[in-house]
């Protein structure tokens, strides 16, 4: 399967994942909004662009910097995500956002438009080149990007979880299950080899950007317990998938062990675990 196949093949899994993106991964990764923005100095009467928005996370976070006279627009190319985005939007009553579908990688917006530009984990290794070079086209002389990334195997937590997953998934998958599989772990591989922290660099440098900096970052998620953890990763479509596909005697036996295993992350009746993430600066000179 090539990048860009298991590219759309996540992309539609993330248009499935709206209600549990909303309720067990947003209140995490408004944690890494609110550092992303700090990183990038976003302040009063600004315009700025949030690539691969989602459901606003990183936007609603940098809308709370440019007011009273400034704008946040939140790009994304999931229908789904950005309906979600829009609701809440109305909700808050905020006028300095707007979401708008739109691919990364050809940004329909004029040269040097936008103050700032930040991602909040939300540009595809598929893509990486095209955006970053769109990015710097859309920035203004002296703008300021700002994105952040992780990876599944620097998150321990994550990777017991996926360690205990293999031993006991089905070996006879659905031709669906099977390429979802194919799709995440091509993902997952071209971006800890071909795309990681130092590759990302260097094509900030190449594409045009100065005083490239970066952050490395270690939180810490509290939980209210396994069960909490484990209805984070199995609300997921891919996961749901997974366990759908098991016999109940094998579903039982995984679920047991990941319960078992788990319990290392356990302190003070609290599911705790260490999330390390990458911070990238750059500016258009």
């Amino acid at each position: 399967m090539s990048i860009e196949q298991a590219d759309k093949v996540v992309q539609q899994l993330w248009d499935e994942d709206v209600t549990a993106w909303q309720a067990h991964w947003v209140p995490v990764f408004r944690i890494f909004a609110h550092d992303l923005v700090s990183d990038a100095g976003i302040c009063p009467g600004q315009l700025v662009l949030d690539v691969g928005t989602g459901t606003g996370v990183a936007a609603f976070e940098a809308a709370k910097c440019v007011t009273p006279q400034g704008f946040i627009v939140g790009i994304d190319h999931s229908e789904p995500m950005l309906t979600a985005a829009k609701a809440d939007s109305r909700k808050s009553g905020r006028k300095s956002l707007r979401f708008l579908t739109m691919e990364a990688e050809h940004l329909l917006f004029p040269d040097g438009l936008f103050d700032a530009v930040i991602s909040n984990c939300g540009i595809s290794y598929a893509t990486f080149h095209q955006t970053i070079a769109e990015v710097f086209r859309v920035l203004r002389k002296g703008g300021i990007f700002t994105f952040n990334d992780w990876h599944l195997k620097d998150v321990p937590a994550h990777r017991t979880f996926s360690n205990i997953l293999q031993q006991y998934r089905t070996g006879n998958p659905s031709r669906k299950l099977r390429i979802q599989r194919g799709a995440i772990a091509t993902l997952e591989r071209f971006g800890n080899r071909d795309m990681d922290l130092n590759v990302q660099v260097r094509e900030l440098r190449q594409a045009g950007f100065v005083n490239v900096q970066v952050k490395r970052r270690k939180y810490t998620i509290v939980l209210r317990g396994i069960q909490q953890y484990l209805d984070m990763r199995f609300t997921r479509v891919a996961l749901k998938q997974e366990l759908a596909e098991l016999s109940r005697v094998r579903r039982a036996r995984l679920l047991n062990e990941l319960r078992k295993e788990l319990k290392q992350f356990m302190r003070n009746k609290r599911f705790k675990f260490d999330w390390e993430v990458s911070f990238v600066r750059g500016k258009r000179p």
